[in-house]
């Protein structure tokens, strides 16, 4: 399967990275360069929509757990990841990122859950 990803800015603060593929060793310097830039663009609330990723793998969760990181270095912001393949969900709750990003079923529901968190 192979790896695409598309960045868009929903906002002044809000960007969403979609995903699709498989997010592995290969692919996750593509996705930690997109989440930096919206982060250094200025865009304190990031969506990582992984509903079209068939897979991740460690480099990928390190790449998600770096962007908490630098949000919170930033000033503080927040992540959401939109996540709907069930083999991905397993590997974000065997890691226990589940507790420390946001999971939502959709785009749009991941959105307005940041805009709350204002």
């Amino acid at each position: 399967m192979s790896f695409s990803i598309t960045t868009e800015t929903v906002d002044d603060q809000v960007a969403a990275v979609a995903v699709s593929g498989y997010v592995d060793f290969d692919a996750a310097p593509a996705l930690k360069h997109s989440l930096v830039d919206c982060i250094e663009a200025g865009r304190s609330q990031l969506v990582v929509d992984l509903a079209e990723a068939g897979f991740i793998d460690s480099t990928a969760i390190g790449v998600l757990a770096g962007a908490v990181v630098k949000l919170n270095e930033a000033g503080g912001g927040s992540l959401a990841v939109v996540c709907t393949h069930e083999k991905v969900l397993q590997i974000l709750e065997i890691t226990g990122l589940e507790n420390v990003i946001t999971l939502h079923a959709s785009r749009d529901e991941a959105v307005s859950a940041l805009a709350l968190s204002r």
